[in-house]
């Protein structure tokens, strides 16, 4: 059963989806994901994803979530580009309800559905959004633009120049 990342699935077709043990892979287009760009410093690039669906106790609509990417984001110390690479796996429970939530075994993060439907593209952009740091920046400053290595290298050597310069006390 051939399936699109960017159809909306009603909560019947969800569940047939699961009884058949249905994969659906693909690649996303960053710039297709226009909540995520809207946090991204360049939409190029694409991510691929992966969903299992399955059945827990015969009732539940389970999904195994997994998207791969790099992305695009603006490090917070030196305001320049940076890449983040994201490697997210998720296992959801889908539901109509959000009283529903409360029943579903705790192994599994639940995804109330929108109006008793459900777009996978939209359960990946939301896993992406998700995985974003707080606040981007790259893991070291060496790594930082020249500006802020250059005001990092500034500060040492004013550091050292006033510990240097200041008077000894006896």
């Amino acid at each position: 059963m051939p399936g699109s990342l960017h159809t909306w699935y009603s909560f019947s077709w969800l569940d047939v989806l699961a009884e058949r043990q249905t994969e659906l892979s693909g690649e996303i287009e960053l710039k297709r994901l226009a909540r995520l760009c809207d946090m991204l410093h360049a939409h190029d690039g694409s991510v691929t994803a992966k969903l299992r669906f399955a059945k827990h106790g015969g009732a539940w609509v389970i999904v195994e979530l997994e998207c791969d990417a790099t992305l695009a984001l603006v490090c917070q110390r030196c305001l320049e580009p940076m890449l983040h690479a994201v490697q997210a796996r998720a296992e959801l429970g889908l539901v109509e309800t959000a009283s529903m939530a409360a029943r579903l075994p705790e192994a599994y993060e639940p995804v109330v559905l929108e109006g008793d439907r459900m777009m996978p593209a939209r359960l990946i952009e939301d896993e992406l959004i998700v995985s974003l740091p707080l606040t981007p920046r790259h893991a070291r400053v060496d790594e930082c633009g020249g500006l802020v290595r250059q005001h990092s290298e500034a500060s040492m050597n004013e550091a050292w120049t006033l510990d240097c310069t200041a008077p000894k006390k006896h």
